[in-house]
């Protein structure tokens, strides 16, 4: 199996876990504040675990939604300047672009397994939800990753079924900003 198509299944894979997390957890999320808010209107009783919870998993769903939208190439951009430029410009700065990405994730992912571990010591398990931002991180640099091979070889770039790695493209229409 060639290198790419190992990498663009490793990432399928990944888009799906991140899928089936993000609607877990987001249906955890409405089930839990429904049940507080009617056991608070009905009981007058609020449950405090509830409310402690939920910020996490709002964080966790931003997280993961911010690497779905990587995968995609729907985070934001500033391109305003590279529509008016060429083809080979756009690549360049999309390369670059991914290095510096992979440069600035790889040492949030370092600094991020040091504040899951100092969260750990001082929270115990409750601590272990910090995990998110090296997962964050590191699927982050896998992502810039892929984008940055693409960049360097587009004609290489399929997906393992054959639609073409969805990292994005770079339009060669003038009325786009092609040259």
């Amino acid at each position: 199996m060639r290198p790419m198509r190992l990498l663009s299944k490793i990432d399928d894979t990944f888009e799906i876990i991140e899928q089936a997390v993000v609607i877990f957890l987001f249906s955890a999320l409405v089930l839990m504040i429904t049940t507080n808010i009617v056991a608070r209107n009905l009981f007058g009783v609020s449950y405090q675990k509830i409310l402690e919870i939920s910020p996490g998993i709002v964080l966790w769903l931003a997280l993961i939604g911010a690497t779905l939208a990587l995968k995609k190439q729907r985070h934001i951009k500033l391109e305003i300047l590279l529509r008016y430029a060429g083809h080979r410009t756009r690549r360049l700065a999309r390369l670059l672009g991914s290095l510096f990405g992979m440069v600035v994730m790889g040492f949030l992912f370092a600094a991020s397994l040091t504040f899951v571990k100092n969260e750990m010591a001082i929270f115990g398990l409750q601590g272990g939800s910090a995990i998110v931002f090296p997962l964050f991180f590191a699927l982050s640099f896998f992502r810039c990753l892929l984008s940055g091979l693409v960049a360097v070889r587009p004609t290489t770039a399929l997906a393992s079924d054959g639609r073409g790695l969805n990292l994005g493209t770079i339009p060669d229409d003038p009325s786009e900003g092609g040259a």
